[in-house]
Order: structure tokens, then C-alpha cells, then sequence
């Protein structure tokens, strides 16, 4: 298990809240009922992760950031912008994989795949292994290129994947990085 799990997904959610905000402003969905929806969406995400434990069952969490997740590709978003879309929905995917890797491992009902025979720890072990895959597949669909660091955290290497995508779609910013209308 990772031993901050729960800072790791607020790290990384708390990353990937200028980004949304910055996407609703340039798109002009910021002050529309589906922008109000989305940061509203993003508030009770955040709060059910902080609210989560390491290693408890992590359901209410999913479920706050399965209804984001489900709601920002509904969005108006022109296709310039699609890219930076698609990097806020891979980081969102990543919190859901810290979430769901560190919550306890399904129990198997089906003797056939071997699991009941296995220790707690290595049933444990497996479903970590397994989400991480899923994760990192996912991840790698939404954006193409991305490569996953064990040296770097996810909220670092989410900015770095939204900068990248900024300067390949030529998309203006100001000094500080934020996006300017095109």
C-alpha cells in the first residue's frame, strides 16, 4: 500500500483544480450552470478524499469523483482544448487508482481463480498490481506518451503533462501559466 495514499489523491486532486478552473474560464463555462456543476462536483470529490482513510473502503470517495469524472467530458469544450481535457480526465484516473488500490481487495466467491487459498497480503498485493495496470493503461489512452515516474509525484507529473499539452496545442498562457482565450 502506499503510505500516504490519502495525500497523495488530495495532492493530486488539489493539482488538478487550477487546471479545471482555468479550462472552465477560457472555454467560457466557468460561470454557466455546467461549470457551477463541475465545481461543485470537484468540491464534494475533494472533500470525500480527505475525508477517506488509507486502507478503508474508499466508495463514497469513487463515487464523488466517478460523478466529475462522468460530467467534464459533457462539457462545451472546443476542440483546441480537447488534449487538456483529456489530461484533467487522466489525473482524475490516476486519484481513483491511488483510491482504489489502497482500499481493501475484493474478495474472490469463485474457488476456481485461487484466491481463497492466498494470504490476505498477497490478495492485498495482487489487486494493487493489478489496479496500478488498469490504471497506468487508462491513463496512457487519454494521454498517448504519458510515462508513469517512480521518481516524481503524481501532482508533478500531472502539471507536467498539462504544460506539455498546453505547448502542443499552441494554446497562449500568461506569465503565469494561465490560459488565455484563443
Amino acid at each position: 500500500m502506499c503510505q500516504n495514499a490519502q495525500g497523495t489523491a488530495v495532492s493530486l486532486l488539489t493539482a488538478i483544480e487550477p487546471t479545471i478552473k482555468n479550462l472552465l474560464t477560457v472555454t467560457g463555462v466557468i460561470n454557466t450552470d455546467e461549470g457551477n456543476q463541475i465545481i461543485t462536483y470537484y468540491d464534494a470529490a475533494l472533500a470525500a478524499v480527505k475525508n477517506w482513510q488509507n486502507g478503508t473502503p474508499a466508495q463514497n470517495a469513487i463515487q464523488a469523483i466517478n460523478d466529475l469524472q462522468e460530467a467534464l467530458p459533457l462539457l462545451p469544450i472546443p476542440a483546441l482544448y480537447q488534449a487538456l481535457l483529456s489530461v484533467i480526465l487522466a489525473g482524475i484516473t490516476t486519484v481513483l487508482g491511488v483510491l482504489s488500490a489502497n482500499s481493501p481487495a475484493p474478495l474472490s466467491t469463485d474457488p476456481a481463480d485461487g484466491i481463497p487459498t492466498a494470504e490476505p497480503h498477497e490478495i492485498q498485493a495482487a489487486h494493487q498490481a493489478k489496479i496500478a495496470v488498469d490504471t497506468t493503461a487508462e491513463v496512457e489512452k487519454l494521454v498517448p506518451g504519458f510515462k508513469r515516474s517512480i521518481f516524481h509525484s503524481p501532482a508533478s507529473q500531472y502539471q507536467k503533462a498539462w504544460d506539455s499539452a498546453v505547448d502542443q496545442a499552441s494554446i497562449p498562457t500568461d506569465q503565469k501559466g494561465t490560459l488565455k482565450a484563443a
